[in-house]
């Protein structure tokens, strides 16, 4: 304004200086609510926040989650998008940046479409009858109820996964009946498993998402029971009631398992972290070591529990390479010289590799092979923790000076494979049901990528991966094995004979844009192994086929064997614990991209450009990812293999994506 105006306010400036206000900012509104009050930066640790704890404080808790609107189930792709859009080779698309298009920023109910029917598991639960399971000792109302049913007859058995798991359906449903905290956390867990159910059936903005067995209701309710359940958590700690230390480990377990569900992965970092200081706490302070107590079945149970949290953990980290504090450390900051599996020096390290791992000549059921291959794992992963923390590298990539310090762990690895031999060859023998047979595949799986990322641990140069062309591939026929097996078993479930399947219309999936597999061969006549048009978004605890498939993906430069595995990923949307398909197969296509820029486009298995190589200097490796998985999008940054950070790096790239 010019003229009188500004001079009147010449004037009063000058006459009464104004007083500087402080610049406003948004409200932290995840705080505990001591810290809100007290408007200072809150560390948010459940159940109790430590800032309040070390200043000698009352914590007073964390505000109920509130959610309003329409909500998002970040397992399946969204609705209306290719999962498996084909990869492009071509200059352009490789210079193309997705950040330069508009994010999908609508917070929808994500489903697969054209799959109305009910979730095959099992027949779908009608959770609002009068009639509310009532399990003795417990004060359910009949909606709570009817959850904690719907847990106990489908959730419980598909948080195992690929394998039987007494935790979950045993220790976990005794325990609810005397802990609230648990008995909450599993009624969550119920919601949200009629979650994923719901947002199948039905695409966005149906009128079924009007009434009250609509997702977003069941999502609402599992975010009210999931604060119930920490708030009964701390005020049995804060009340000083005595709580087993497997009470407080399982309701953790569950937390975790909420979390990776919903997409919060640093929570469930922090929580596994969390977890394994308590385990390690009631090591240290155990004194009876050689009684054995009438509860160390349910310890037995979940240390097992946690090392595989921790493994899946430690995995997740190696592969996206997360910022502190959301780094898993196996050992404690200062390795205690009387364990066996916390070395003290490289000398220690080397002598860890070399301890039996207790492998048989043969092994008589999946489940001890499991853990044994848990046991190697997680030795593994301690060894390389501790050799890193001695010869600091870029990417924690080992000197090869060191290898021969791990030559015990590959030999316990092949001794492995060998007593593990008999059961992978009977896994198709009469008798063996699928969840068994898909499980063998998964450890054989398991057992592969490990073997490759240990043996790489020592090396600079992406070249070497070519090296395991032949383990990459079984990788990707086993993954197919447990995909095809489960797309023949829900459609038959579904609809009888598959020759007649109402879900395709002349061999393609009605409706979808899905590229076919080229080269895969039918098991089963008249139906094709692409068209996974009956398997629905799922979620599991345990590790599978995700993490072995993001490997084969970014790391295996054969053409068609990559595609394979992407295609694998994307078009069976699964989240295992922290792992989630989607995401590692966008990240994997972006990678391909990089890596085939300039090359001849990619025409089929069959095509001479299915022969190219990615050539050396073009070959990159994943440096980080940041991501969220509650709104879908991610930064992803690559580089040279043994580039150290802060150098000049010209394969350096980063890109957003969102999906």
């Amino acid at each position: 304004m010019d003229g009188l105006g500004g001079t009147v306010i010449a004037k009063e400036a000058v006459e009464k200086p104004v007083r500087q206000r402080r610049a406003s900012r948004p409200k932290v509104k995840t705080g505990c609510n001591n810290c809100k009050n007290r408007r200072v930066k809150c560390d948010e640790t459940r159940p109790q926040c430590n800032k309040c704890v070390r200043s000698g404080r009352q914590c007073d808790g964390y505000p109920a989650y509130k959610r309003t609107g329409d909500v998002t189930i970040p397992i399946a792709p969204r609705p209306g998008t290719s999962t498996t859009s084909a990869i492009s080779t071509s200059p352009s698309s490789s210079s193309s940046s997705s950040s330069s298009s508009t994010p999908p920023r609508s917070q929808e109910l994500v489903r697969r479409p054209q799959r109305t029917e009910a979730r095959p598991r099992g027949p779908t639960v009608e959770i609002f009858s009068p009639t509310a399971y009532k399990p003795s000792g417990l004060a359910f109302n009949a909606q709570e109820g009817q959850y904690f049913q719907v847990f106990q007859k489908y959730t419980a058995s598909e948080l195992s996964g690929f394998f039987d798991s007494e935790f979950w359906t045993r220790s976990v449903l005794q325990e609810s009946h005397s802990e609230a905290s648990i008995r909450h956390a599993v009624v969550a867990l119920g919601a949200l498993y009629k979650t994923l159910e719901k947002a199948s059936e039905s695409p966005p903005g149906s009128p079924d998402n009007n009434n009250f067995d609509a997702a977003t209701n069941h999502y609402n309710f599992a975010l009210q029971q999931y604060g119930k359940a920490l708030t009964r958590l701390r005020e049995s700690l804060e009340n000083q009631e005595k709580r087993p230390h497997r009470t407080i480990l399982i309701s953790i377990v569950l937390f975790t398992c909420f979390q990776s569900f919903t997409g919060d992965h640093k929570a469930a970092i922090s929580q596994i972290q969390h977890g394994l200081g308590l385990l390690e706490q009631r090591r240290q302070d155990s004194t009876q070591p050689l009684i054995r107590r009438k509860d160390d079945v349910v310890e037995d149970e979940l240390v097992q529990m946690f090392t595989r949290l921790a493994i899946q953990a430690k995995s997740y980290d190696m592969a996206f390479h997360f910022p502190h504090p959301y780094v898993i450390r196996l050992s404690p900051q200062r390795a205690d010289p009387t364990s066996p599996t916390s070395p003290s020096s490289p000398s220690d390290a080397a002598s860890t590799a070399s301890m039996d791992a207790h492998i048989p000549l043969v092994f008589n059921t999946s489940q001890e092979a499991r853990q044994a291959l848990d046991s190697i794992c997680e030795r593994i992963m301690r060894f390389n923790e501790l050799l890193s923390s001695y010869h600091p590298g870029p990417n924690n990539i080992l000197p090869r000076s060191v290898a021969s310090s791990g030559n015990g762990f590959k030999l316990q690895l092949a001794s492995w494979a060998s007593a593990f031999a008999p059961l992978l060859e009977s896994r198709r023998h009469p008798g063996v049901s699928n969840t068994e047979r898909a499980g063998i595949d998964v450890l054989k799986m398991i057992h592969l990528m490990s073997t490759i990322l240990f043996l790489m641990g020592f090396s600079t140069t992406e070249m070497e991966f070519d090296n395991f062309i032949l383990q990459f591939k079984e990788i990707v026929e086993l993954a197919k094995e447990v995909v095809v097996d489960e797309e023949l078993t829900l459609a038959q479930e579904r609809c009888g004979d598959t020759t007649r399947c109402r879900h395709k219309a002349n061999g393609v999936a009605t409706g979808m844009n899905r590229p076919q597999f080229p080269g895969l061969a039918s098991h089963h006549p008249g139906h094709r192994e692409d068209d996974y048009m009956h398997i629905k978004a799922s979620f599991a605890l345990d590790l599978g086929i995700v993490p072995p498939l993001f490997v084969v993906a970014t790391k295996c430069r054969d053409r068609k064997l990559r595609r394979e595995a992407i295609r694998l990923l994307l078009s069976s949307p699964r989240r295992e614990g922290m792992w989630d398909s989607i995401l590692s197969g966008r990240v994997a296509q972006w990678i391909v991209e990089i890596e085939e820029e300039g090359m001849s486009p990619y025409e089929g298995p069959w095509g001479r450009a299915a022969m190219e190589k990615v050539p050396e200097e073009k070959r990159v490796m994943v440096k980080e990812i940041l991501f969220d998985l509650q709104h879908r999008e991610a930064t992803l940054r690559c580089g040279t293999r043994g580039a150290r950070d802060g150098d000049f790096d010209e394969r350096a790239r980063v890109k957003q994506i969102w999906w």
